[in-house]
């Protein structure tokens, strides 16, 4: 479960530790110089995904140990002060290093010092007043270093259908299309499980027809801007069309049985989803593509290769008949 967690800037010396460690970078020298080589390596994939090294830290108690051990690399970290959510940012690693903390934010008037630190993106502004998101997180005030508890975030999963859509909202993105400086690897690597998900779903119709219109172009819910296909468009685009292949001439259904295969073809738009804003002629803009040929008209991101070019590559090629 991805967590959300908020800390406040409200008195002087916090807003000092804003401009020495969020609203520009740490130096490379003051991290190395402050932790044993043998963190070397981890610090320099940080670095890179960052461009810089972006920290913030806790002092230790009863209260802040807690929530900072139950901090994972992925969850969303809140910036408030003047009951504004000024910036959002995702956890990249966390460790207690009380040299460190030291080093970039001195310590407080009691002798401790912040070291219950952790390496965040770039951050983001939101710019949002807290009442605007009351019912899912704080309405008026937080109190240092808060987690967000377990039924909020339900309760966010519940009205949003994920964290990363109520962080969407807050900076006024559709659905939860992120900033590229929140996304992490393990986005990356979500995206294309579920990408492998999508297109199953798809191929055997298990989308809600009643959710989904038949036009084509409507914006999906993704990192990036996808679209969704009508699963009836694609039944009467495999009654017009078969379910072999359009390029290569691939039968899933004669090479591992039909009891097995069930038909499984893909779909391919002739023209990219994006230029779709009603109706699709079914006999000439869907094709249907094996999964191979279909990554592979799609392999050049700047234009989509046609299928005819595509059938004459693996012609001259010799995997298709001429």
């Amino acid at each position: 479960m991805t967590h959300i967690f908020v800390f406040t800037a409200g008195n002087p010396k916090a807003r000092q530790h804003l401009e020495d460690s969020i609203k520009r970078p740490v130096s490379a020298d003051t991290v190395f110089g402050n932790f044993p080589e043998s963190r070397r390596k981890e610090l320099e994939e940080i670095r890179k995904r960052t461009n810089g090294f972006y920290a913030w830290g806790a002092v230790p108690g009863s209260r802040n140990r807690p929530n900072w051990e139950s901090m994972e690399p992925g969850d969303y970290v809140l910036c408030v002060y003047d009951a504004t959510y000024q910036y959002v940012f995702r956890v990249l690693a966390k460790y207690d290093n009380e040299r460190f903390a030291q080093t970039v934010w001195d310590r407080d008037e009691k002798g401790r010092t912040w070291q219950l630190m952790y390496f965040l993106t770039e951050p983001v502004e939101v710019g949002r007043h807290l009442s605007e998101f009351g019912d899912y997180l704080e309405p008026e005030r937080y109190w240092g270093f808060t987690r967000i508890d377990d039924g909020r975030i339900d309760r966010i999963s519940s009205a949003y259908g994920s964290v990363e859509r109520l962080i969407a909202d807050m900076l006024g993105r559709e659905d939860n299309d992120l900033p590229p400086q929140l996304l992490t690897a393990l986005d990356r690597s979500q995206e294309v499980a579920e990408s492998s998900l999508e297109i199953d779903r798809i191929t055997h119709g298990d989308v809600d027809e009643k959710l989904v219109p038949d036009a084509e172009g409507r914006k999906r819910i993704a990192l990036h801007i996808r679209y969704e296909r009508s699963p009836r468009n694609r039944r009467r685009a495999i009654q017009i069309h078969g379910t072999v292949c359009k390029a290569c001439g691939f039968d899933f259904d004669k090479v591992y049985g039909p009891d097995h295969a069930g038909s499984y073809i893909e779909i391919h738009h002739v023209e990219p989803l994006a230029d779709y804003e009603g109706e699709v002629d079914l006999a000439t803009d869907l094709v249907p593509l094996c999964a191979n040929c279909h990554r592979m008209v799609h392999r050049d991101k700047e234009s989509v290769m046609s299928v005819k070019e595509l059938r004459n590559l693996l012609k001259a090629r010799g995997f298709a008949e001429r």
